[in-house]
């Protein structure tokens, strides 16, 4: 008898898998039965955990993922059987647990530690950014013997209270972990009581402060334990003296710098945080109004709070560089600078977002610019591709001084350095720097112009050659026309047309490149994208990065591009049973639609006949994947054609698609999501100019002065120019883009609005 070896057949059982929704710097809200409701504020991520994790790993990796430091966080977690109850993961058995507990997703909620109990009957809102000093007692009165407690954690806006007040100065023999947290709390503490004071002295050894209302007993006194951060209490008299006038006269005297103090851990959250929001939180907590300008400054502040001056903010790119290739494997991420330690150039390709477009994707770059009206101004330069959905898909982007030609073909030769030998189409616009450089580096053969930036100064021309109205319509409609053109033969009868409408037009046309712009004449596959609206569509998945400094750009695109990229992996499992993507589907839908009132004849198993209703007929050829239209070929998507010739018959549509449109592609694509990018080491911009020497890393493209050259001085943020009048934060519209008719209000006819209305009132 034959031994069995059933350890060839025994298959190994799976660890389980969780989806886990991460949340920190919110609330959990509270219904009026006391049942814990909502999760309101905040920001939150997503993850995936799996089973055997340790209790250390997973608080590394929440908070990794939450872009916050792990160091004195609590993790609590709800279950599948009673959302409204939240357990607290303490240990390995916590961890087991949460497993236990839960079946494909779990919310995780991450808290600061507190050394003692919070009172939960003091509410909070969205605005909060945490919880302000700890309190004992019972019924809420707060202990006046916990000096020896010090005040670890941040203190944030809440709505007035005047229980609030008393909780965050408690008495003598307080302590608080440095002076800035202590100048904070006895900043909130005036502004909740209604009162203003004043500095007598103010070392960083010893303070000593008064109300400076006359005659009032108020004081405060607190020194420094001996060479420490530490700050105690040595006396408070916290009783006050003042008149009824007094107090409706208050008005919270507080200056850019205390505010940036109080909104720096919610700007840490919400890096867009609006001026307007700031006075609305303020006002909400010390019932006092802020001016918008006032707000502004707030927000300003408290941005040099995070990262220093913004000018220094320069300092940290190195570091964040170097973290960029250790975190994520495969990344290009480099910068240069001139010979006077000025930056000049950043460029980043995500290692994840390289496999992925070199694997998987159309061979083919969108690159565009955009402006950045943060500090410094600058541009961003792209280059994104579409992925097997048709949907936006990041591949680089460079940030630099301006569209010149030096930043143009120093963005292309490191993104010929990214894609290596494979062939790719660049569609771009007609910048001549942009043009110049992609000739040089990638060759003029595989520069495709976008189709309406052309058609933008076809417009022109026509216009200046006197052609309005319908003449000028039907020119532009043979514009198009010609573009999409897919043989030399249609070219010439919509060139023979517009000839007719105006010579001129037609030369211009002919002296106009053509062949980078049309398909009749492109070398190369194009896939029918003739726009780089999909380039578009980056500048605006970027708009609320455009404003915030070169860190925070950085750090905010990591965090979108991690979110992208992690939601189409998951979403990818949705598409089953279908094997292409649903915007692929509704594509192939639109063109069974088209099919109808075709007739086909068979004359092979695998070729057609396809007659129009004019009874012109088009060949197919499924052997070899061919129409005689060519649009099958160009697209990649069977035409109305083909999707006639086998109806009825066995061929299946889906199999008739390109592979890069298929679900296998989007995988491959998706394969690799985003590393976690752990940013809780950075050190501030100050911290760097000692260290910044140290820093060595790889680009050795131009003989200037960069990152791979020897060391050199703390990074200095470039010249900038800044320009006359107020920034332009809104991008200058197409004049072809579909824009909101406006109607006016008296006669209601649209083209204008009722101040310029001309039409006779009537009765």
């Amino acid at each position: 008898m034959k031994p069995e070896y059933r350890c060839a057949t025994m298959s190994t059982t799976p660890q389980k898998k969780l989806m886990c929704f991460c949340y920190s710097g919110g609330e959990r809200m509270v219904n009026v039965d006391g049942v814990l409701g909502k999760y309101s504020g905040g920001v939150s991520e997503a993850t995936v955990i799996e089973e055997g994790i340790s209790f250390d790993e997973l608080v590394t990796k929440v908070c990794s993922r939450m872009d916050i430091s792990h160091e004195g966080k609590t993790l609590f977690y709800s279950t599948s059987r009673d959302k409204s109850k939240h357990l607290r993961i303490r240990d390995e058995d916590g961890v087991s647990m949460l497993f236990h507990l839960n079946d494909d997703e779990v919310d995780i909620y991450v808290q600061e530690e507190t050394l003692i109990h919070v009172p939960c009957n003091i509410s909070s809102r969205e605005s909060n950014l945490l919880s302000c000093s700890p309190s004992t007692g019972h019924g809420g009165t707060s202990s006046r013997n916990e000096g020896s407690l010090a005040v670890c954690h941040e203190m944030g806006l809440v709505p007035y209270s005047q229980q609030r007040g008393e909780d965050i100065l408690t008495g003598d023999g307080q302590l608080f972990d440095n002076p800035s947290l202590f100048k904070k709390a006895v900043m909130l503490f005036s502004a909740l009581n209604k009162f203003t004071f004043k500095y007598l002295d103010n070392s960083r050894s010893y303070y000593r402060l008064v109300c400076v209302i006359d005659g009032c007993p108020w004081k405060l006194t607190a020194r420094a334990q001996g060479k420490s951060e530490l700050i105690r209490v040595i006396k408070l008299n916290n009783q006050h003296l003042h008149t009824a006038h007094d107090t409706a006269s208050f008005k919270p005297r507080i200056r850019a710098k205390e505010m940036g103090m109080i909104f720096k851990d919610k700007l840490l959250v919400q890096p867009n945080l609006l001026p307007r929001s700031i006075c609305n939180d303020y006002e909400l907590a010390f019932h006092s109004p802020l001016t918008y300008s006032q707000g502004w400054r707030t927000k300003e502040r408290a941005r040099k709070l995070i990262s220093g001056p913004i000018s220094m903010t320069y300092h940290l790119v190195p570091w964040m560089c170097e973290r960029l290739i250790q975190s994520i494997p495969n990344t290009r991420a480099v910068w240069t600078s001139n010979a006077d330690g000025k930056f000049c150039q950043l460029f980043v390709a995500y290692g994840c977002s390289i496999t992925g477009f070199l694997l998987g994707c159309r061979p083919m770059l969108f690159i565009d610019a955009c402006f950045l009206t943060g500090p410094y101004r600058g541009s961003c330069l792209s280059a994104v591709a579409y992925d097997a959905n048709d949907q936006l898909f990041p591949v680089a982007y460079a940030v630099v001084s301006s569209e010149n030609y030096e930043d143009w073909l120093w963005f292309m030769q490191n993104l010929k350095e990214t894609v290596g030998d494979k062939p790719i189409v660049l569609v771009t616009d007609r910048n001549m720097s942009l043009l110049r450089a992609v000739k040089e580096v990638f060759g003029e053969e595989f520069n495709a112009w976008c189709v309406r930036h052309v058609k933008e100064n076809f417009s022109k021309f026509a216009t200046g050659k006197g052609l309005r109205g319908n003449p000028k319509i039907s020119a532009l409609d043979l514009f198009t026309k010609i573009a999409y053109a897919r043989d030399e033969r249609l070219y010439g009868v919509y060139m023979t047309k517009l000839f007719g409408v105006s010579p001129e037009l037609a030369k211009w046309v002919e002296d106009n490149g053509p062949q980078h712009w049309s398909n009749a004449f492109f070398r190369h596959r194009r896939w029918n994208k003739l726009y780089t609206n999909i380039a578009e569509s980056f500048n605006n998945w970027i708009l609320k990065l455009r404003d915030l400094d070169i860190i925070q750009f950085m750090k905010g695109h990591v965090n979108i591009t991690s979110d992208i990229l992690f939601r189409r992996k998951m979403e990818v499992t949705k598409w089953h049973p279908l094997p292409v993507g649903h915007n692929v589907e509704k594509k192939i839908k639109e063109i069974q639609l088209k099919s109808q009132g075709l007739t086909c004849r068979q004359t092979s198993p695998t070729e057609f006949l396809v007659y129009n209703g004019d009874w012109k007929s088009h060949a197919v050829h499924l052997h070899t994947g061919t129409c005689s239209c060519l649009l099958w070929q160009m697209k990649g998507i069977p035409c109305k054609h083909v999707v006639r010739a086998i109806q009825g018959t066995p061929h299946n549509i889906y199999n008739l698609v390109d592979p890069l449109f298929r679900v296998e592609a989007q995988l491959i694509i998706y394969t690799t999501v985003m590393s976690p990018v752990p940013l809780h080491d950075m050190p501030s911009s100050t911290d760097m100019v000692p260290h910044v020497n140290d820093i060595q890393f790889g680009c050795d493209l131009l003989d200037i002065a960069t990152s791979s050259s020897t060391p050199m001085a703390p990074l200095m943020p470039p010249v900038a120019k800044r320009p006359a009048g107020q920034p332009k934060k809104k991008r200058i519209e197409s004049q072809f883009q579909d824009k909101q008719t406006n109607f006016c209000g008296l006669c209601h006819e649209p083209g204008h609005n009722r101040t310029t209305c001309k039409s006779p009132l009537l009765d």
